[in-house]
């Protein structure tokens, strides 16, 4: 049982930090696009583009109204807010359930 307690924990935690990574990434993107930076013009801010842009064009799709709010994308904020959410709930919820077993 203490087996399956600590992999469960260690999912737990490994999903955390994914989660905090993407974070740090999609605030990346937002410092870059104050600069107004071309996705191509370097290799890691393609990286950085081309590992966010996906999940925010599809928000996009399904939110018509993040694409411009008054000038503004929203579709960052919507994807942070989601996964502080996922991250508090769905994560912490592991955690617990694991010290629990």
């Amino acid at each position: 049982m203490f087996v399956l307690s600590y992999a469960l924990d260690a999912v737990a935690v490994v999903a955390h930090m994914l989660i905090s990574a993407y974070i740090l990434v999609i605030l990346a993107v937002c410092v870059l696009s104050w600069f107004n930076v071309s996705p191509y013009s370097h290799p890691a801010v393609r990286v950085l583009w081309q590992v966010t842009e996906p999940v925010f064009e599809f928000v996009r799709r399904k939110f018509p109204f993040a694409r411009r709010f008054g000038g503004l994308d929203l579709s960052p904020l919507i994807v942070l807010i989601v996964l502080e959410l996922v991250d508090l709930i769905v994560v912490r919820s592991l955690r617990q359930f694991a010290m629990t077993l």
